[in-house]
């Protein structure tokens, strides 16, 4: 008997690489907007087909035409948090664009710590955080300013939409690649190599939150942040869910709270009247349309 033939209806050719066409990789294309934001242009086929071949093997699936009719099933809801995960873009890594954290010590620490010894409370938001390594470079940041920062109200909200980099934050060991751009002597202050990776101590860990949460959902936040870190995150979406988000993002700092973006994003539309430039994708909120 043709081996082929003993395998389950419907993945005899599991092992095969299963051709993505335009009309499939449309309707993925679609998916992944809906609900997260994330717009792939044609280029992309090649990557979603990769990165999804996997879920194929994982469903026993022989074609993309199967896999998004799973998705779209009442029972592919599970699949569908996995394809984004699978499609989202996580890269990465510690003291990445250091222009922002040197803006952050020489012009942000002295007064977010005067607030936090005047008995007021400090938020950090780091959103698209991916595996922590930002959210964890502010936080080294400021126990480097700041040593006893652990005893007073400061805290790091730190959120992404895909759960399996939020479990490499929460654990905090990383690879020698991410922490690479890290200063030699920041390195070896707060990590230790463990197996040939590198474990963050556990004092900037403390000082991070890690969530879930879709940028495109509602955002179920009770305060308003004196800094939030966004970036390499919204060159993914759409002009308008751009624009939508920036006024979001205003919405949730404090007068002359700060915002990083990324090197290659700018805010747009109605947004710019919320904030001002003050240094390389970096912008100060104005006291213009605040609450």
């Amino acid at each position: 008997m043709n081996a082929a033939l003993e395998l389950a209806p419907g993945v005899q050719n599991a092992f095969a690489s299963p051709e993505l066409s335009f009309a499939d990789f449309a309707t993925i294309a679609k998916i992944v907007q809906d609900l997260s934001g994330i717009q792939l242009s044609e280029r992309k086929l090649g990557l979603v087909k990769s990165r999804l071949q996997k879920r194929l093997r994982v469903q026993r699936l022989s074609d993309f035409g199967s896999y998004i009719r799973l998705v779209q099933s009442p029972d592919g809801r599970d699949e569908l948090e996995e394809l984004i995960c699978a499609i989202s873009t996580n890269v990465t890594g510690f003291n990445r664009e250091p222009h922002h954290f040197t803006h952050f010590r020489e012009n942000l620490v002295e007064k977010l710590a005067k607030k936090l010894t005047n008995g007021e409370s400090v938020r950090i938001w780091s959103a698209g955080c991916s595996n922590g390594s930002e959210a964890h470079t502010i936080a080294c940041a400021m126990l480097d300013a700041f040593p006893k920062v652990a005893n007073y109200d400061f805290r790091i909200l730190a959120t992404d939409i895909d759960k399996y980099s939020l479990n490499v934050g929460r654990s905090g060991l990383y690879s020698a690649d991410m922490v690479s751009k890290m200063p030699s002597n920041t390195l070896s202050k707060w990590f230790k190599v463990v197996d040939g990776s590198y474990q963050l101590a556990q004092a900037p860990r403390d000082l991070v939150s890690f969530k879930h949460l879709n940028l495109m959902n509602s955002w179920p936040l009770k305060r308003k942040y004196d800094a939030i870190f966004c970036r390499n995150v919204l060159i993914y979406f759409s002009h308008e869910d751009q624009e939508k988000l920036f006024n979001k993002f205003a919405d949730h700092l404090l007068p002359e709270g700060q915002f990083f973006i990324g090197h290659s994003e700018r805010v747009i539309g109605s947004a710019t009247d919320k904030f001002k430039s003050i240094g390389s994708t970096t912008y100060e909120r104005t006291l213009r349309g605040s609450n």
